[in-house]
């Protein structure tokens, strides 16, 4: 397991060797994540120009407190109003980068792949499916962020374990994210990302956690796509090439 995990992040390494000796990737790769981030951001100081009278419409029964009460009521409000929303922008960042993104990842995850061995029989795969699957995978983010939520409030427990729970369940979907490609590339819909890569769960977590960490840096996000995608590639690659094709048997088959 330990082994498997460290191959993971191997995986993820190799992602980044592959886009930084092409450059071309690393900046094909970086322009959705810079749409992407500055869609965030935009949303972000909007939401946070208009706050203060969203949460004054939104509460009339603050009306007659205190004045000291009720404009630290709503400030509180308007905090968390923001803090949410950014919450929530992590939660779907990777899936919105990669559906504004889908040519410009599909592009990366191809030559990647044909240069590991490629696809016997390609299978057409329309855009919007592949954009359903990470859709399902976002919308799991966000109904799982509210038991998560739940989780922090637990006084000491919560305050530790929350957000180590919350980041490994997110870096998970986020590795299920990545892998995309390979798989809509062959046919195969998100039951068969998920069926694979829980059998080889350390390999994969190895892979997704470490990217996961990265995207949340402000800005490194820009080179962590293209890289996760090349390794997330890689991954998927792997994981199919060791088992025989899930749509017809869950054998185990000779690694190449």
């Amino acid at each position: 397991m330990i082994r498997d995990f460290f191959a993971g992040i191997g995986l993820l390494l190799r992602g980044f060797g592959i886009v930084f000796r092409t450059p071309r990737l690393l900046l094909l790769g970086a322009l959705p994540a810079v749409v992407a981030g500055g869609l965030l951001l935009a949303l972000a100081i909007t939401l946070g120009i208009v706050a203060p009278d969203l949460v004054t419409w939104a509460t009339p029964f603050a009306d007659g407190w205190d004045a000291t009460y009720r404009e630290l009521f709503r400030d509180l409000i308007e905090v968390a109003l923001v803090v949410g929303l950014v919450f929530l922008g992590l939660l779907v960042f990777a899936a919105a980068t990669l559906a504004i993104g889908a040519p410009f990842y599909e592009s990366i995850a191809r030559r990647v792949e044909n240069q590991v061995g490629g696809v016997p029989a390609e299978a057409d795969n329309s855009w919007w499916t592949d954009t359903l699957d990470n859709a399902k995978v976002v919308g799991a983010s966000a109904l799982l962020a509210i038991p998560l939520f739940l989780i922090d409030l637990v006084p000491v427990f919560g305050e530790t374990a929350g957000p180590v729970i919350g980041i490994c369940v997110n870096a998970w979907l986020f590795g299920l994210e990545l892998a995309v490609v390979p798989f809509a590339r062959r046919g195969l819909p998100l039951e068969a990302r998920r069926h694979l890569l829980g059998q080889r769960r350390a390999l994969a977590f190895g892979f997704a956690l470490p990217a996961y960490l990265l995207c949340l840096v402000p800005l490194l996000a820009i080179i962590v796509m293209p890289a996760a995608t090349a390794g997330g590639t890689l991954l998927a690659h792997r994981l199919l090439t060791e088992q025989a094709d899930p749509r017809e048997s869950r054998s185990q088959a000779p690694r190449m």
